[in-house]
Parts: C-alpha cells; structure tokens; sequence
C-alpha cells in the first residue's frame, strides 16, 4: 500500500526523484526516434536550463551565466546535465528544514528583472515547469514517430515507492 505522509522536504526529495525518472524516460524515448527531434530534445534542454537557474537562484550562487533559456545540447549533454542536477538539487533539498519553505528568496531573471518569491513556490514552479514540458516533450516524441512512455507521477509511485 502506497503512504504519502510526508514533510514538505520529503515532498520535494519525492517530485525530485519523479523528475529525474520522467527526465529519465524522455531521454530515452529522444534516443529511441529513427531521426533525432530538435524540438523534443530543445524542451529537455530547457527543462534543465530552468532547473540548474533555479537551483543556482536558491543557493544565493551568480546566475548571471544563465543567458539563454533554450541551450543547443545533445542527448548526451542532457544525460549528463540530469545526472548533475540529481546531485545538486538533492544536496540543496537535504539541508532544508521545513522552516525554510517560507524564506523569501530575491533573484533576477534572465533579462535582468528582479523578483521576490518563497522557497516552497519556487520549487512548486520549478516541477511544475518541467512537468508541463515534459507534456509538450511526449507529444513531439509521438509527432516524431515515437512512442513515449506514460511518465505520470502516480506511475512513477507504482513503480517506485513500494
């Protein structure tokens, strides 16, 4: 039976793992296409642009490197960019307490824009993001000639947490 008690760190360290595990499974449906699809593999790149901005936001580091939101990768690149993130955003989310969730976090954007956000709605949009283009990413795989895998969060429950 499936239990979803939880503090809001391990809520977090849970959409951690689904992310690299539907990122995971993207890739490998990207791999799998007869002919590479730039667009598929443009959003993945995305999607790991956005997560390693926002992590670099959240620890305070300088972001200023982060000029362009849809970097030209490969799928090895991205591969490797994952597996990097998996490291980083698990390091940063084991030193949170559940107080920090409300620690408010100032930041720029891309174009130089400064903002103010929460810890907790930071990391909701960061997996929220990257779950949407991941939508955007099965579609084009299946445009493509693919066939991509069901890379829902109650999937990656079944599967993962037994």
């Amino acid at each position: 039976m499936l239990t979803f008690n939880a503090s809001l760190v391990e809520h977090f360290k849970r959409l951690l793992a689904y992310d690299q595990w539907a990122m995971d499974l993207l890739l490998k449906d990207v791999e799998a296409l007869p002919t590479p699809d730039p667009t598929a593999l443009g959003r993945i790149s995305h999607i790991l642009f956005a997560e390693d901005v926002w992590l670099t936001r959240l620890q305070g580091e300088d972001h200023s490197k982060f000029t362009t939101p849809w970097p030209d990768r490969s799928t090895a690149e991205c591969r490797e960019k994952l597996s990097e993130l998996g490291k980083r955003w698990s390091a940063y989310l084991n030193h949170l307490g559940d107080a920090d969730f409300g620690k408010i976090i100032s930041y720029k954007n891309t174009k130089g824009q400064p903002y103010q956000a929460p810890v907790g709605g930071i990391l909701t949009q960061v997996f929220d993001h990257s779950t949407y283009h991941r939508g955007q990413i099965a579609t084009a795989i299946k445009k493509a000639g693919g066939e991509p895998h069901s890379q829902g969060f109650y999937g990656f429950l079944l599967e993962n947490m037994k």
